[in-house]
């Protein structure tokens, strides 16, 4: 079992919705699967949610299931793909047989000439040279293959779009009939955008799927601390962050999306192609090396791969790499801890502070997962040990800081603790003569237990 602090998530798609593979990425270290409903159909998506739970099977425990809305973003239709040098020319068209799709009315109505398109993560770039209603012709700037379904972006405009879309309301009926842990709401511009799913869930009765905000659009990045608190976390996509700020910015972007979330004690995700060079060699480059490691020193809860284990030649190599990255930019990181005011948060960051000076394993049982949240917010230097009631809440606790959730079932919290810490016992996590604290807290009964203790050998 691995004992990363900081959580891999990989993309499953083409290279890797097989069993096998997703069993092969959890060894080697990814604690939590994304499928991006962007792509495919149902059908898609279910061999995929399918073949999680058979990794789950073989593997002996749950792992965190993350669903991804394709959210309002504009796309190109299906086509075949073209090769585009710098001074191409082509159209783009409401109407498919009138040039390359792009079936979204409200693009044509934002652009104007002289704007500047980026399409997919900006690898090609286009120059609007003129607009005749629903149909506009583009010069080739940068160059590269044009792909169905890609990304288009505007540079400097964000078009104005619905919080959820038709397919995202589709996509939501579907994921709250399968055991997914968390949803990720891309292109969050707003907390009543978060609200809104969550209403819907709650409508479905799976109040237990986390709602995660991506921030990707200048709107979001100005507006990431009022929807920090109406999530469950948010995601920091820094692929179309890129899109809309110049380079340069990204860095300074990213620590202040982490900083918001981390001092609202909200977990927060990195998500970028972090390894893209390794979509078709098997070593990654130096600077991808770097990429990760400062990533890792800005004490996330997660490293979300996207294409790289997608569509990528050997995903599990892939997750290989950042598992060993990950593990080595660890090393004497001392994370910066927020203040904690509310008293619950004192307790939790007081918690923490006690087993690391008693140089303890902590282990705790937590019916909802919130517990295991508070936690992990104020980074133990040590993996920690979560009995849960019931598999969704052990899936949702997976992606957290430093956790490892087991399901030892619904009870008091006074025999969760002892069902976890005979599991734990039982299995040799912990040995005979470890000191461990044993922590629980009751929102109903408003009491707080812990308990230090050595464990004995037996007989």
């Amino acid at each position: 079992m691995r004992r990363n602090l900081i959580k891999i998530i990989a993309t499953i798609g083409p290279s890797s919705s097989d069993s096998s593979i997703i069993a092969g990425m959890a060894r080697a270290g990814a604690e939590a699967f994304r499928i991006n409903m962007s792509h495919g159909s149902r059908d898609d998506w279910d061999k995929m949610v399918s073949a999680v739970s058979e990794a789950e099977d073989t593997l002996g425990y749950n792992v965190g299931l993350i669903a991804d809305l394709e959210g309002p973003r504009i796309r190109l239709g299906d086509f075949n793909p073209i090769p585009l040098s710098p001074g191409d020319n082509v159209v783009f068209s409401l109407d498919p047989l009138e040039g390359i799709p792009v079936p979204h009315k409200e693009f044509f109505e934002a652009i104007s000439e002289g704007d500047q398109i980026l399409i997919g993560d900006g690898k090609i770039i286009l120059i609007v040279e003129s607009i005749d209603g629903m149909k506009a012709k583009l010069k080739t700037i940068q160059g590269g293959l044009l792909e169905p379904r890609k990304g288009i972006v505007i540079s400097g405009k964000e078009v104005e779009a619905p919080a959820l879309s038709v397919k995202d309301k589709i996509s939501l009926d579907y994921i709250a009939s399968k055991p997914f842990s968390h949803v990720m709401v891309s292109y969050t511009r707003s907390a009543e955008q978060i609200e809104l799913v969550k209403s819907i869930l709650r409508d479905y009765d799976r109040r237990d799927i986390k709602v995660l905000a991506k921030i990707e659009t200048p709107t979001g990045v100005r507006r990431a601390r009022e929807i920090s608190q109406a999530a469950d976390g948010i995601v920091v996509a820094r692929g179309d962050l890129g899109m809309h700020f110049s380079l340069e910015e990204i860095p300074l972007i990213q620590r202040d999306l982490v900083n918001t979330a981390r001092t609202q004690y909200k977990p927060v995700i990195l998500a970028t192609e972090f390894l893209s060079s390794m979509i078709d060699k098997p070593v990654p480059t130096r600077s991808e090396i770097v990429d990760i490691y400062e990533a890792v020193r800005l004490s996330v809860d997660a490293l979300l791969l996207t294409g790289e284990t997608a569509i990528g030649k050997n995903p599990v190599r892939v997750v290989q790499w950042m598992y060993r990255v990950i593990v080595k930019a660890q090393q004497g990181l001392v994370p910066e801890r927020p203040q904690a005011i509310v008293q619950i948060y004192r307790l939790a960051r007081g918690l923490v502070e006690l087993v690391e000076n008693l140089n303890a394993t902590l282990v705790v049982y937590s019916k909802s997962g919130r517990f295991a949240e508070r936690l992990a917010s104020f980074r133990p230097t040590r993996r920690f040990y979560v009995g849960v009631p019931e598999v969704r809440v052990a899936r949702a606790v997976r992606i957290l800081w430093g956790s490892e959730s087991i399901v030892v079932g619904d009870t008091t919290y006074e025999d969760g603790l002892r069902r976890t810490s005979k599991i734990l016992e039982d299995s040799g996590l912990i040995s005979p003569g470890e000191s461990i604290v044993e922590a629980a807290w009751s929102s109903e009964r408003g009491v707080y237990t812990i308990r230090a203790r050595n464990i004995i050998a037996p007989g």
